[in-house]
């Protein structure tokens, strides 16, 4: 019983520590090589549920809020509309069969990522922040949300629905 009690909490040091190794290098905990026994999403579907999750979790709402905050001086809640995006199309890029979305998303996953970190490491005031997100916008994925869109037309993601 103690060899068990052992195990099981060296098991969860080494969870914790790859976690923590995982989000310090902003990989995804959930990448994994091994086959899925799970079906996967077809972009419909992921497309579908992409929607869900934005309705789900108000983004619409959350980046108004974050935009006037920002606007007020207060960075938390774009990093809190940042973490919540992260989440929803780290979770959907997990789920969907088509290699392509799923390497737009968890391209998506890194830039907003970078954005996170920006905000997070400076005040909203700090002249450095502007700096940092100039440098950070040079170096964002132009073609993965275009990628999303184009595939996603009427979605949340592409409201217009031109796929543009």
């Amino acid at each position: 019983m103690l060899r068990k009690v052992v195990h099981a909490i060296v098991l969860s040091v080494g969870c914790i520590v790859g976690l923590a190794a995982c989000n310090a290098a902003n990989v995804a905990p959930n990448e994994s090589n091994l086959p899925s026994d799970e079906p996967k999403l077809s972009i419909s579907e992921t497309c579908d549920l992409l929607d869900e999750e934005a309705v789900q979790h108000n983004i619409k709402q959350e980046r108004a809020l974050a935009d006037m905050a920002l606007m007020a001086k207060n960075s938390e809640p774009m990093i809190g509309f940042l973490e919540t995006t992260i989440v929803i199309f780290q979770q959907i890029a997990d789920q969907t069969g088509d290699s392509n979305m799923r390497a737009a998303l968890l391209t998506q996953v890194n830039d907003y990522q970078m954005l996170r970190d920006a905000y997070a490491s400076y005040s909203v005031d700090d002249p450095a922040l502007v700096e940092e997100l100039q440098k950070v916008r040079g170096q964002l994925d132009v073609d993965a949300m275009p990628y999303i869109q184009s595939q996603c037309p009427g979605s949340i993601v592409d409201p217009d629905g031109d796929g543009q």
